[in-house]
């Protein structure tokens, strides 16, 4: 007998079938939409911090301009951009780098450099630059936020309009897309900002060597501009950006740095020991004037060379082949009869001799810049500098014209006071008689100091001589 069942049964079948598949698939919309949401701001994320490299990035490419200007003309600074920084002129540059973010979207990123008037340091006339930079990234998808509405105002993600309307700025679209803005201010560095800086091994021999600082700017830091033992600073870095320093047991009162590398015998080091050192020097091209004063070419004997009152003067420029003095003769370089200031400058093709007790006399009040191409050997009395102001006398090593390397070798029975900046030139420092006292700053491709010898940097030469690099000192994000 068949047996037929109630209707309402296969209706509740029905309805429950029904009322369960409406849950899976409410419980699957909702993991589906939560799944999305994080899925979307991870995505918005990642975008968020691709622009921020972007922008950083601009910074960086900035700098390396910034660094192009400093190298021998001609140094390809500024090509491909608007035009060159300057007071009230914006140097722009625009950069699309390709397959950069998710889904092989492009980065955009867009730099502006300023030179502005109030940004100029009066004690010596450097100029600080600002750099604005937008980085750019577009955003995958449909344009709609995440699901933490806090979160995306923190990101400042512009889905439909431009973040930025100021017109520094070219790149951004009306399409969705996170931007990001940084503004950086970058101060110039000098050749001398440090007691000593090689370029491969720095070698301090063990003989009681000390290396310490002063300023003369400061009362509290020296005595009537001069150093004073007593009032000893511990600013005497010293640095390579080789692998490899030497202290020699030298009593250093400042920091030792290496570039990834070691250094050896820093029983007597009073700062930190770092690793993390990068400079690359800027080298020095002849100063190839149009015009000089023609007399003389050559020193072989005692001369006086005149500066001016008026600096870069043609008056006070001469370019020599060789200066080489010996016995007890003298190259003085005689300033104004009132001992007020002058200037004088000097480039030597060839090699700078100082023997016996010969002498270089710096005349009072007078400024000297003295650029060599070739070997440099001052011994003898050596350099009389009578204000014992190291920024008076600026020695410049010139980048030879053969791979030859051309050395310098400081030494003789008098003090030297003068900062000397020759990256291509081997640096020797030989101490001796009852003094043996450098006042100033050397860097040299090597440097190596012996006998008793002791460098006392003038903190005052970091802005002072010729701009050797660039630092960042001021960076923000604009997050309006």
């Amino acid at each position: 007998m068949k047996i037929h069942r109630p209707l309402h049964d296969n209706g509740s079948v029905l309805l429950w079938t029904v009322l369960v598949i409406t849950i899976l698939s409410l419980f699957a919309t909702e993991v589906l939409r939560a799944v999305s949401s994080r899925y979307q701001v991870a995505l918005q994320t990642s975008t968020w911090q691709e622009a921020l490299l972007g922008a950083e990035s601009g910074i960086d490419l900035a700098v390396v301009e910034l660094r192009k200007s400093l190298y021998p003309a001609p140094n390809g600074a500024w090509s491909g951009w608007t035009n060159t920084p300057g007071d009230g002129v914006i140097s722009h540059g625009l950069t699309t780098v390709p397959n950069a973010g998710l889904a092989d979207t492009p980065m955009t990123v867009e730099v502006d450099v300023d030179a502005p008037a109030q940004l100029i340091d009066a004690s010596n006339g450097w100029q600080y630059y600002r750099i604005r930079t937008l980085g750019t990234m577009p955003l995958t998808g449909p344009p709609r936020i995440g699901f933490n509405k806090q979160d995306n105002r923190l990101r400042k993600l512009t889905l439909q309009a431009q973040r930025f309307i100021d017109n520094l700025f070219t790149s951004e679209t009306n399409t969705p897309h996170a931007a990001r803005r940084l503004e950086a201010i970058v101060a110039p560095l000098s050749s001398f900002n440090q007691a000593i800086f090689s370029v491969g091994a720095l070698d301090l021999n063990n003989q009681n060597i000390v290396v310490d600082s002063y300023d003369s700017r400061y009362a509290t830091k020296s005595t009537n501009g001069q150093y004073d033992v007593t009032k000893r600073q511990e600013n005497g870095n010293i640095a390579t950006d080789g692998n490899l320093i030497d202290a020699g047991n030298a009593y250093v009162y400042g920091d030792v740095s290496t570039n990834s590398g070691t250094a050896i015998n820093t029983n007597h080091v009073t700062g930190v020991i770092r690793t993390d050192f990068y400079q690359d020097p800027i080298p020095i091209a002849d100063p190839n004037w149009t015009s000089i004063n023609p007399t003389p070419s050559i020193v072989t004997g005692t001369a006086t060379l005149n500066a001016s009152s008026t600096k870069g003067s043609a008056q006070s420029r001469y370019r020599l082949s060789a200066i080489s003095i010996a016995g007890s003769q003298t190259l003085t370089l005689a300033g104004n009869a009132d001992g007020s200031s002058s200037y004088i400058e000097v480039f030597v093709s060839g090699d700078i001799s100082v023997t016996g007790t010969a002498q270089v006399i710096l005349g009072q009040g007078v400024n000297a810049t003295i650029y060599f191409q070739g070997n440099v050997d001052i011994a003898g009395k050596g350099v009389l500098n009578p204000a014992n102001q190291p920024a008076n006398l600026l020695l410049y090593g010139v980048q030879p014209v053969d791979s030859v390397t051309p050395h310098v070798n400081l030494g003789g029975n008098g003090q030297i006071t003068a900062a000397l900046y020759a990256p291509n030139h081997d640096v020797t420092v030989n101490g001796g008689g009852s003094s043996g006292h450098v006042f100033g700053s050397i860097v040299g491709k090597t440097v190596t100091m012996t006998g008793v010898t002791n460098l006392h940097y003038d903190e005052a030469l970091g802005s002072d001589g010729l701009i050797n690099n660039y630092q960042i000192v001021s960076w923000v994000e604009d997050t309006r």
